[in-house]
């Protein structure tokens, strides 16, 4: 045998050892002795236990947020142990009714796992018609409306005949006291998952009926986990043909959450709805989110991969004109952590899942002038599948955050995220050297959210600020997207100079794309069809595309009237 065939002989022999010596990975297995746990009773549920055998060495076992499991660990190594699951009770009390409810209970271990269905039965709840008044007449039958949703009690006194707790008069609360929201809760500093949430939330329908709610006067400092409103927690509940007159002055010690109607919208629906309001805060001394809304604070969506249904949340045909002056206190920050203000909502999101939060046609009205993180006209925290759809800002911002996210429609437009067919005519002038300034979003970074176009032109207003790199007639700052598409812009855009001295861009519809925002190299190719026209307003939406006799922006940019930054604004 020769040196060459001596040498791979040895080769392959050697290679043949190793492969030998590598030995496979355990294959594990997950056994549990029953399949599915069903029809868990809605009062007074007992509990359920299941035997879970695995082989693995370890094993763990997650449950839907309305169930608990003893114990929720386990040593494997083929043993069995036996697992009690505790249902919540899905009752409310004998007059109303509630649904039933299901999802997975899924043990994994050893990179095996195995899910058992497991459902709860509603409450039908058997209702006398004659135990009804058909609605709420008085401010007086409207104090034990409050009362008995904080304590639980039955609401059938006011509904009416679709079963809605209906408003009958209008009613005037300046005399009221200090206010508590109807849904009293704790929300354990602002968690999603409402199994910790502590006190009794609205869950059914509050219909308006066209009335209008005065003097809904308040001055309150929210601590940790409080979520504040005319309602607090609205618990797969719907608002709707109400108007509201409200002067409220919030502050915070903690994590929290206030709306004018709601501070936390869970799997819930607010819609024509009108607020005019007066909104006044100092701000808050903790470096947690601090969140104000015209319409609501905190809104929150489910999907239930059990039974495959999507609990959305909506806001729509929506009106708030405010005034608003805020000051963020000790939270000077950006994130998600910071104070922030909506016109309409403020911070939506779900867990990362299919479920969807829709602002849609909805208006906001009035002045902001802030130092906040974030702020906008509409929703400044689109956080996980919130889609804004056809709303409109015509609220003047001025923002004197040192370092913010400042966008007049959204700020942060995260996963599952869009703005579609929205409109800003309200002008946006931020002082801060550092902060990201857009006519619509100021920050978009994930690869599945998008702007789209509508009819109207989506700006018309004068767009301000210090930071040129992030400075926009559109989006400021955009790292990744989906796409942008079809979008209509007008209005002026220029750098803040403290002494109204602007410096103005000279844009038109040839360089449109620099000043759309900075845009990473690897997205440009997908923002298309952006246009510029001249002269567009809310009183002409459609803009003009001929030239005037002076092409040139004003000084001012556009802004009557506009104090200088040392003069109150801070």
């Amino acid at each position: 045998m020769n040196t060459i065939s001596k040498i791979t002989l040895t080769l392959l022999i050697g290679a043949a050892a190793l492969v030998s010596c590598k030995k496979e990975a355990p294959k594990y297995t997950i056994t549990a002795d029953r399949t599915d746990v069903s029809n868990i009773a809605a009062k007074s549920p007992s509990a359920e236990v299941i035997v879970v055998t695995t082989d693995a060495p370890y094993w763990i076992i997650q449950v839907p947020e309305w169930m608990k499991a003893d114990p929720a660990t386990g040593v494997g190594g083929g043993k069995s142990t036996v697992v009690t699951l505790t249902a919540s009770s899905n009752f409310k009390n004998e007059t109303t009714p509630t649904n039933p409810r299901s999802g997975q209970v899924r043990i994994s271990g050893g990179k095996t796992s195995l899910s058992i269905p497991v459902s709860q039965l509603g409450f039908s709840a058997s209702i006398d018609p004659s135990l009804s008044i058909g609605g709420i007449p008085s401010l007086e039958e409207f104090r034990d409306f409050v009362t008995a949703v904080n304590e639980g009690e039955s609401l059938i006194r006011w509904m009416n005949n679709d079963w809605e707790v209906e408003l009958l008069t209008d009613l005037d609360l300046s005399g009221f006291g200090e206010w508590t929201p109807i849904g009293n809760v704790e929300s354990s500093g602002n968690e999603n998952n409402k199994s910790k949430a502590k006190g009794n939330s609205f869950s059914g329908k509050f219909n308006g009926g066209g009335h209008t709610i005065r003097g809904f006067n308040a001055t309150a400092t929210l601590s940790a986990g409080k979520t504040w409103g005319l309602f607090g927690y609205l618990d797969n509940a719907t608002i709707k043909n109400l108007n509201v007159e409200a002067d409220l002055n919030l502050s915070a010690s903690g994590a929290a959450d206030a709306g004018v109607i709601a501070g936390t919208a869970y799997c819930s629906t607010i819609e024509n709805v009108k607020v005019n309001a007066k909104i006044t805060s100092t701000g808050t001394s903790a470096a947690s989110r601090f969140a104000i809304g015209g319409i609501a604070g905190f809104v929150f969506s489910v999907y239930d991969s059990g039974s495959g249904v999507s609990y959305d949340s909506w806001i729509k045909d929506c009106e708030v004109t405010a005034e608003v002056n805020l000051d963020c206190g000790a939270n000077e920050a950006n994130t998600a952590t910071c104070m922030m203000y909506g016109g309409i909502a403020t911070f939506c999101t779900n867990v990362k899942d299919d479920s969807r939060i829709h602002i849609e046609n909805c208006v906001n009205n009035g002045k902001m002038t802030v130092k906040v993180g974030r702020c906008s006209g509409i929703v400044p925290t689109a956080n996980y599948g919130t889609i804004i759809k056809d709303c409109t800002n015509n609220a003047v911002q001025v923002n004197t955050i040192p370092n913010g996210r400042v966008g007049q429609i959204c700020c942060n437009l995260s996963a599952k995220s869009a703005v579609i067919g929205c409109v800003n005519n309200g002008d946006l002038t931020t002082t801060g050297s550092s902060t990201t300034t857009g006519a619509l979003v100021a920050l978009m970074a994930d690869d599945s959210v998008y702007i789209e176009g509508g009819e109207r032109v989506a700006n018309t207003a004068t767009i301000l600020g210090c930071n040129k790199k992030y400075l926009s007639l559109m989006c400021a700052n955009t790292t990744k997207l989906d796409h942008a598409s079809n979008v209509v812009l007008s209005g002026k855009l220029g750098l803040y100079k403290a002494d109204g001295n602007h410096e103005m861009f000279a844009v038109d519809a040839g360089n449109i794309l620099e000043y759309i925002g900075y845009v990473a190299d690897d997205y440009k190719e997908k923002i298309t069809n952006i246009t510029f026209v001249k002269d567009a307003s809310p009183d002409n939406p459609g803009g003009d595309d001929t030239p005037t006799e002076d092409d040139s922006p004003d000084k001012n940019g556009g802004i009557e009237g506009l104090d200088l930054v040392n003069d109150n604004w801070n």
